[in-house]
C-alpha cells in the first residue's frame, strides 16, 4: 500500500514540474539569435541524447561530457563513444569520447569538431576568384571528471579549450561545463541541473586582418604602416539547463522512460523539450524520440527519433549502436549514428 501510494504521489510531482516550465512558453521573450560566438557547441551530441531532445537527467555514457558531465558517474565500465555525421553543404560535424572508471570516480576526455570544408578565395584586388582556397573549422578538447558524493547525488565537470579558424585568423577560450543529477526519493524521478559553456570570450586575430594605412589621405608621400583590424569579443552560447526524468515502466524485459527538460540559453529564448526512451529485450534494444526546443520562435528543429542496440560478444566486450534522425524545417534532415565499445 505504501508503495502505490509513493507511485501516484511520483506521477503527480513529475507532471505537476512539467506544468511549472509550461509558463516559460506564455510570455514573450527578446530572440538574442547571433549573439556568440562557436555555435557549432549547439550541435547535438550523441545519437541517444539527441533522440530523446531531453537528456539532462538521463545520461549514461561519453557524451556525457558535453552535455552534463555528472552522467559519466553512472559508467560501470571504460567506454569510448565515436561519432561522425555529415552535416550541411558538405560540412562535417565529429567526436570522439572516453572515459574509465577508477576508485575515486570517472575520468574521460574528448574531441568535438566542426569541419566547415574548403572554399574558393576571392578579394577586391582580384576582382573575384584568386584561384586559392582556404579551410575553415572549429573545434573542443577538454577533460571530465565525475563522481557519486552520496549514493543519491552526482556531479562532474569539464574543463576544454574552444578554437575556431577560418584561413589564417583564428579565436581560442577556455571554458567549463558542470552539472548534477539528483535520484529523488520519489519511485525513479531524477533531477539534473548542467550549466555549459562558461568560459572567457572569442575575439579573432590572425594575419588575415592585417592591412595597409594611410593616415592622412588628404596628402601624398605618407608613410603607410600596417594595421590590425579591430575584432569584437562575443561570448560561447552559455546554456543552462534543468531536467527531470521519470522511468515510469520498469519490468523485467522492458523500461519506459520519460524525461523534460528547461531549456535557458544566452543566445536564444527559453523553451522546453520533451521525450522519451523505451527498452526491450533486457536493455538490449531501445526506441527514443523526442520534441527540441518547444516555445522558440524562431528554432528550425522539427521533432527527432531514433533506436539503439547494444549487446556484448563472447570475450566480454560490448558494443553499442545508436542511430538518431533530426527533422529540421528549411535545409533538410540530419541522420547520425553513434558507436559505443565497452571494455
Amino acid at each position: 500500500m505504501k508503495k502505490m501510494t509513493l507511485h501516484t504521489f511520483s506521477k503527480q510531482g513529475f507532471w505537476t514540474m512539467i506544468l511549472l516550465m509550461v509558463p516559460v512558453l506564455a510570455h514573450a521573450q527578446l530572440s538574442k539569435v547571433g549573439t556568440s560566438a562557436a555555435e557549432f557547441l549547439r550541435i547535438p551530441v550523441g545519437a541517444r541524447a539527441a533522440s530523446m531532445a531531453a537528456y539532462t537527467a538521463n545520461m549514461n555514457d561519453a557524451s556525457s561530457m558535453i552535455l552534463n558531465p555528472s552522467g559519466l558517474s553512472a559508467l560501470a565500465n571504460s567506454e569510448v563513444l565515436v561519432e561522425i555525421t555529415p552535416w550541411y553543404l558538405d560540412m562535417t560535424h565529429s567526436f570522439f569520447g572516453a572515459a574509465m572508471p577508477t576508485g575515486k570516480g570517472v575520468v574521460g576526455v574528448h574531441v568535438l569538431s566542426l569541419n566547415y570544408g574548403e572554399f574558393e578565395e576571392t578579394t577586391a584586388e582580384a576582382q573575384g576568384l584568386t584561384g586559392r582556397t582556404f579551410s575553415a573549422y572549429s573545434v573542443s578538447f577538454g577533460v571530465s571528471y565525475a563522481r557519486q558524493l552520496l549514493p543519491q547525488f552526482s556531479i562532474g565537470g569539464t574543463a576544454k579549450v574552444v578554437h575556431e579558424q577560418i584561413a589564417k585568423s583564428s579565436a581560442s577560450a577556455l571554458a567549463f561545463d558542470i552539472g548534477t543529477v539528483y535520484q529523488t526519493p520519489f519511485d525513479d524521478i531524477r533531477f539534473g541541473v548542467s550549466v555549459t559553456n562558461f568560459g572567457s570570450k572569442l575575439q579573432m586575430n590572425g594575419n588575415d586582418l592585417i592591412i595597409s594605412s594611410d593616415p592622412d589621405e588628404s596628402q601624398s608621400g605618407n608613410y603607410e604602416p600596417d594595421a590590425i583590424l579591430a575584432t569584437q569579443k562575443f561570448d560561447l552560447p552559455l546554456m543552462l539547463k534543468v531536467g527531470l526524468s521519470w522511468d515510469a515502466v520498469e519490468q523485467d524485459n522492458m523500461r519506459l522512460t520519460l524525461s523534460v527538460d528547461g531549456n535557458n540559453p544566452t543566445n536564444n529564448t527559453q523553451s522546453v523539450s520533451i521525450g522519451g526512451e523505451l527498452a526491450l529485450a533486457n536493455e538490449q534494444v531501445m526506441l527514443r524520440a523526442g520534441l527540441p526546443y518547444l516555445g522558440q520562435e524562431d528554432k528550425i528543429e522539427t521533432f527527432s527519433s531514433g533506436i539503439g542496440v547494444r549487446y556484448r560478444t563472447s570475450n566480454g566486450v560490448g558494443l553499442g549502436f545508436n542511430y538518431s534522425y533530426h527533422g529540421y524545417d528549411y535545409l533538410g534532415d540530419v541522420n547520425k549514428l553513434s558507436v559505443q565499445i565497452f571494455f
